[in-house]
């Protein structure tokens, strides 16, 4: 009887297998996507890799139509000899037109579907889908690798936020927020795709709004939720002469005050200086002048920002949150995109210089 016993717990282990299982000689693996389109409507690119030899890949680009964004690919799948697996996708190129529909039910599939790799990027591209889809020499990788490169350096500097398409759902069911995503144009100079800023979503949908590097820099400060480095550099002008300063941003401090229909916002924030071939500043009050300098300007570039958040109906900052928390009035007003683009919203930037350089 033990002996039957102990057989047969060795044969369950010899039939035991991946429900998910899927053989690399049956698919292609698909790390770049793009769509145009609209509801009912829908073009797919499918970036997919090609194995000409066992130790080259190269990638080609395959089109499909159909109804949803499933459907595109069913349709391209009967364009190749193998299965496009987009379970290892990298990027997700979305056209303006494409982004005016609502994510959450354009990628339905990709919140039911166990395979789907949710932290792949999700992006909003200027122009035709088929240029996004031209390796050159310029790129130097493989196109992949290029955009999933491009978006990297894009977040460390702050021009872009650190989101995918896990939290890009999460940011759109959140009626306290609005979600902004990467927004990429062709470079007439170099012919290729560089990432120019965010394109702004207004109550699920792209506004139609973007802003540009240094406009976005300014979101994720707004937000607290900087990259690694967030750099300005402004024009002092000194003795008929004007002066490059450039400084990058170490910490940052908010504090919001919110009373009736007004929020008044106050960001402290601390600097180092990478460039001032005015010097001097090992003296007070050339650092004092400087500091006045940087807060005035700031100042107006944040309050610039906020209202062109205001014309697009857009609060990726995410006031909403607070005042749904803590202001319930003024929260049901009515719908917070609304409510958001009428009110009077302040921002105050002080600016403390904390390092110097090498160099006084």
């Amino acid at each position: 009887m033990k002996k039957i016993i102990l057989i047969s717990i060795v044969c369950s282990f010899l039939l035991v297998g991946c429900w998910d299982e899927r053989l690399f000689k049956d698919i292609t693996i698909v790390p770049l996507i793009a769509y145009d389109g609209k509801q009912g409507s829908w073009t797919g690119y499918f970036t997919h890799a090609v194995v000409a030899k066992p130790d080259s890949i190269s990638f080609s680009t395959i089109q499909g139509s159909g109804v949803s964004i499933e459907d595109t690919r069913l349709d391209a799948n009967r364009k190749t000899g193998e299965l496009l697996d987009p379970s290892q996708v990298l990027v997700v190129l979305l056209t303006t037109e494409a982004a005016k529909t609502n994510p959450i039910e354009t990628f339905d599939i990709a919140y039911r579907m166990p395979r789907t790799r949710l932290s792949g990027r999700l992006v909003v591209v200027e122009g035709d889908l088929a240029q996004y889809h031209k390796k050159t020499e310029n790129m130097g990788k493989e196109l992949p690798d290029y955009y999933e490169a491009n978006l990297k350096t894009a977040e460390l500097d702050s021009v872009i936020p650190d989101i995918n398409i896990q939290s890009a759902a999460r940011l759109l069911l959140d009626e306290g927020i609005d979600l902004q995503l990467p927004y990429m144009k062709m470079s007439e100079a170099t012919g290729t795709p560089g990432v120019e800023g965010v394109a702004l979503f207004s109550d699920k949908v792209f506004s139609g709004h973007t802003l540009n590097a240094k406009e976005s820099t300014i979101i994720q400060i707004l937000k607290k939720k900087p990259g690694k480095s967030a750099m300005f550099t402004y024009k002092w002008k000194k003795e008929d002469k004007d002066y490059p300063v450039t400084v990058t941003q170490n910490k940052v401090k908010k504090k919001w005050v919110i009373t009736g229909n007004s929020i008044h916002a106050t960001y402290k924030m601390k600097f180092s200086v990478n460039e001032f071939a005015f010097d001097h500043l090992d003296k007070e009050r050339s650092r004092k002048e400087l500091e006045d300098f940087l807060s005035k300007e700031l100042t107006k570039d944040f309050n610039d920002v906020v209202k062109k958040l205001q014309e697009a109906k857009s609060d990726p900052v995410g006031f909403g949150r607070t005042v749904r928390a803590f202001h319930p009035q003024l929260w049901k007003k009515g719908k917070w995109q609304d409510t958001f683009a009428e009110l009077e919203i302040n921002v105050k930037v002080e600016a403390e210089i904390t390092r110097t350089g090498i160099l006084n």
